[in-house]
């Protein structure tokens, strides 16, 4: 039997050039240079003719669909297991970095940047894997396919769209969330609340890029000078043992509240900019809006407040306040929920209403699939026992998730790793980073899954 760890020591530094390359593309979706063949932007289209050439350096069959996303062919088979993994991230605030966000950079045993861990690291982790395989002269009867888009992170896109162009695997995984391994994702839903409230003190209110991400930062412009807030101010940033700003001019006051990003999953984790501002200024001002958010989410990431707080099978509904944008009297939020398969949709969206009707607010939604495969299921035990089989981890179970990945753009997939019970790599935050040995480790992971599903 090959030694799967000595070749993995023996490719690691080529792995880390590589990544390096993915890396230093800040592939957040840019609708200003899309076109054709680059349908999410310019950097998007960049990263993924990087990924295709590392297949074509190797001497595998590539294929770009059309800018969307791309594959490279591994192996021999009619029947086809496949890989899904993204080349997109989300955006980063600079100036929360130790490092450069988009240069890799290793820090004792761990490398940092974005996409270190999400997904350019797990992506080529489970693309080296397969290498490994294939350069091994092992047997096998199946084709393995490592597919790469450029979208998960704004909806995805990319994938359903390059399932209309290529067949269904016949199973596969995504290095898109936690070991030891995902049989359940909670549906997404978004909500869009929006209206027209006449200016008062509050001129502006501003937060968040991307709806799936707990905002770290907000800033409100009001009405007046500091010194009908700054002591108020400073008290609550004490309280709360949080940092922020505040400076005037002659007529107006800008407060700007630091808190903490997280995934919008796991919006426990985070420190939610906007609502922690609304909270502080719900009380000195007056206003509807900082008066519904600070009503409705302060310290409730579960929906509560709204009445359709619920846990089922996958566990508890989770709710974060991803955007929030006021100004010239428009108001714009939009909330990241994500639910379990029994939630009753008819209450959420009448306790929505209820709650809007007073502050005369519209609402508009969406409620996503949700994804859940038998956890006795033999897709679910053979990836279970790859890794314990490379662990030694009999205590960690396969479990359900809040996030959404590409496992629900195909059938007979689920999420597999790259994070490891009791790591958090800061994904979708400041200081993402993937350790080295676990890195290692994960390679050994995907390369026992994959061998086990082809052979």
């Amino acid at each position: 039997m090959i030694d799967f760890k000595k070749v993995i020591d023996d490719q690691f530094d080529q792995l880390i050039k590589d990544m390096a390359d993915l890396v230093s593309v800040n592939s957040v979706f840019d609708e200003t240079t899309a076109k054709e063949n680059q349908p999410f932007g310019k950097a998007n289209r960049d990263v993924l003719d990087k990924m295709l050439a590392i297949g074509q350096r190797d001497g595998y069959v590539t294929k770009d669909v059309d800018g969307y996303a791309g594959h490279i062919d591994i192996g021999s088979g009619d029947e086809v297991v496949a890989v899904l993994g993204h080349l997109d991230v989300v955006p980063v605030n600079e100036n929360g970095w130790a490092t450069p966000p988009f240069e890799l950079t290793q820090v004792g045993n761990k490398y940092f940047g974005r996409g270190t861990s999400d997904d350019k690291g797990p992506l080529l982790a489970a693309y080296y894997a397969a290498k490994i395989i294939e350069k091994s002269g092992l047997e096998t009867r199946k084709k393995m396919r490592i597919i790469f888009g450029c979208n998960e992170e704004s909806g995805s896109k990319c994938m359903k769209y390059y399932f209309t162009k290529e067949p269904f695997p016949d199973m596969g995984f995504t290095p898109d969330a936690n070991f030891p391994v995902v049989y359940g994702e909670k549906k997404g839903v978004q909500f869009h609340i929006s209206g027209q409230v006449q200016e008062d003190t509050l001129i502006s209110l501003h937060a968040g890029t991307v709806v799936n991400i707990v905002p770290e930062k907000a800033t409100a412009i009001l009405k007046g000078t500091s010194q009908h807030y700054e002591q108020a101010f400073q008290q609550f940033l004490k309280d709360k043992e949080l940092t922020g700003t505040i400076q005037s001019d002659d007529t107006t006051t800008t407060i700007e509240l630091i808190g903490k990003s997280s995934h919008a999953s796991l919006p426990h984790l985070g420190r939610n900019a906007v609502v922690l501002l609304s909270e502080f200024l719900n009380t000195v001002i007056s206003n509807p809006i900082v008066d519904f958010i600070a009503k409705y989410f302060t310290d409730d990431y579960y929906a509560k407040k709204l009445g359709f707080g619920f846990t089922g099978q996958m566990g508890p509904l989770t709710l974060s306040v991803g955007i929030v944008h006021y100004e010239n009297s428009q108001l714009d939020i939009y909330l990241d929920l994500r639910c379990p398969h029994e939630l009753d949709s008819d209450k959420m969206l009448s306790c929505m209403h209820e709650a809007i009707a007073p502050y005369g607010f519209k609402e508009e939604h969406h409620i996503g699939s949700h994804l859940f495969v038998d956890p006795n299921s033999e897709l679910i035990q053979g990836l279970h026992r790859a890794y314990v089989d490379c662990t030694g981890d009999q205590d960690a179970q396969p479990q359900a998730i809040g996030g959404g990945t590409y496992a629900k753009t195909m059938p007979n997939c689920v999420a597999f790793g790259p994070e490891f019970p009791g790591t958090d790599n800061q994904i979708h935050q400041n200081n993402e980073f993937v350790d080295i040995d676990e890195l290692k480790l994960a390679i050994l992971i995907y390369a026992n899954a994959l061998y086990n599903l082809i052979k």
